[in-house]
């Protein structure tokens, strides 16, 4: 095709935005509509602010509408009105029906942020790191009525390491997938991509994040305990008690030292951190955030906190 791609794109969150911007400032694509969810209430003075996917649209001057439903006549007649080759979502937050996956004259094609079909679902990311794999990825896909049941068309895996946070997975997976959209609908328009079926033995599922899950459990292994921390970081951000106050640890890494001492045992406080025992092995707090607070060095915690070896976490 000469023409550009006439593309409606749907998302909301800032994992959506570099997609959306790839294709924005790409002449291949037209993107003449965005559909993002309603603006939300914020801040200390609850004033409604617009989604990131909508700040974006409007920086490059793409109309924005924001359908309470998606599914509803009236967005359904709006979307069908631009007559898109492609409909391109990116956590957009609600489940379209078949009146809107119909529209597009090619695909409507979803960035999902695992390699399906591991961790279909709404949070993929924090469950790959909770659950300690080693490797991740996007993966563009076909839209169908299912949760994140439809044909993949292409993926690119990532190496998960022992340094990374949710957050960090997250700006790195958003910026991989922008590239790989772009790439997906140039191919598939070319008649490049064969849909391939998921194998539905193999999917694991990713639900929402339970408030449950947040509080750290110190009796479990060091290597559990640092991936609760890292997979919840740096929101919701796993939570422990430190004299009865509520504390965020951010960031840890495993201590090469001997642990000894009980679970949630405060093993020694340093310049590098907090050094606390598990149920096998010790962590090493490194970061934090104190209710109420900003983050902050576990060292600066500890100047303007009483925080001595024996002080138990989670108590």
């Amino acid at each position: 095709m000469n023409d550009p791609l006439k593309v409606v794109f749907m998302g909301t969150p800032d994992f959506a935005v570099p997609t959306l911007r790839a294709l924005a400032r790409d002449q291949r694509f037209a993107v003449t509509l965005v559909v993002s969810q309603p603006d939300k209430p914020k801040g200390r003075g609850r004033k409604l602010a617009p989604t990131p996917v909508k700040s974006t649209a409007l920086e490059h001057g793409i109309p924005v509408i924001q359908p309470a439903k998606a599914r509803a006549p009236e967005p359904v007649e709006r979307i069908a009105a631009e007559s898109p080759h492609y409909i391109v979502v990116v956590a957009y937050g609600q489940i379209l029906p078949l009146s809107i996956l119909e529209i597009p004259s090619f695909l409507p094609v979803n960035l999902h942020a695992s390699l399906l079909p591991r961790w279909r679902g709404a949070a993929p990311i924090h469950r790959a790191l909770l659950a300690g794999d080693r490797v991740t990825g996007v993966c563009s896909m076909l839209m169908e009525e299912g949760l994140d049941t439809g044909d993949t068309l292409m993926c690119q895996s990532a190496e998960i390491t022992d340094r990374d946070t949710a957050g960090d997975l997250h700006d790195r997976l958003a910026l991989m997938g922008a590239d790989l959209m772009t790439q997906t609908l140039t191919d598939y328009t070319d008649g490049k991509i064969l849909p391939r079926k998921q194998d539905s033995i193999q999917a694991t599922y990713a639900p929402k994040l339970a408030r449950e899950e947040f509080v750290i459990d110190w009796t479990a292994s060091a290597e559990e305990v640092s991936r609760k921390i890292r997979g919840l970081a740096p929101f919701p951000g796993a939570v422990t008690l430190h004299a009865g106050v509520s504390i965020k640890p951010l960031f840890c890494h495993l201590s090469t030292t001997g642990a000894g001492g009980g679970a949630g045992e405060i093993l020694g406080v340093s310049g590098e951190g907090i050094t606390v025992a598990c149920g096998r092995g010790a962590v090493v707090i490194t970061l934090l955030k104190p209710e109420g607070k900003g983050v902050m060095a576990a060292r600066a915690y500890t100047l303007g906190h009483e925080v001595k070896a024996g002080d138990t976490l989670g108590k």
